[in-house]
Parts: structure tokens; C-alpha cells; sequence
């Protein structure tokens, strides 16, 4: 079997798009963490003030 060069273009054409959606996964991935990361530590801060307010609550009584 003989491969003309339309078939090798559209191998390639097809490769490259798949790097491209492998790459473009990668990148909501990447910024899903971020996103992520920032959620916890903005929930932990928000715990360490609920639990100062509690603890002063709790003195006070």
C-alpha cells in the first residue's frame, strides 16, 4: 500500500490536532488546580476567623 501525500497530510493534520486538545486539557487542568488551591485557602482562613469568633464568644461567657 502506497501513502500519497494527501494521506500523510491529513495524518499529520490529524495528529496536530490532538496535541492540540491533549494541550488545551492540560492548560483547564492547570488552571482547575489554581482555582482549587485558592478555594482551600480562602476556606481555611474563613474557618480560622469563624473559630477566633467562637473562641471569643466563649471567653466571654
Amino acid at each position: 500500500m502506497i501513502f500519497g501525500p494527501e494521506f500523510l497530510l491529513s495524518v499529520v493534520v490529524a495528529l496536530a490536532s490532538g496535541f492540540g486538545a491533549y494541550a488545551a486539557i492540560r492548560a483547564d487542568l492547570a488552571t482547575l488546580h489554581e482555582r482549587v488551591q485558592n478555594a482551600l485557602k480562602e476556606a481555611q482562613r474563613a474557618q480560622d476567623r469563624i473559630d477566633q469568633l467562637l473562641k471569643r464568644k466563649t471567653d466571654y461567657q
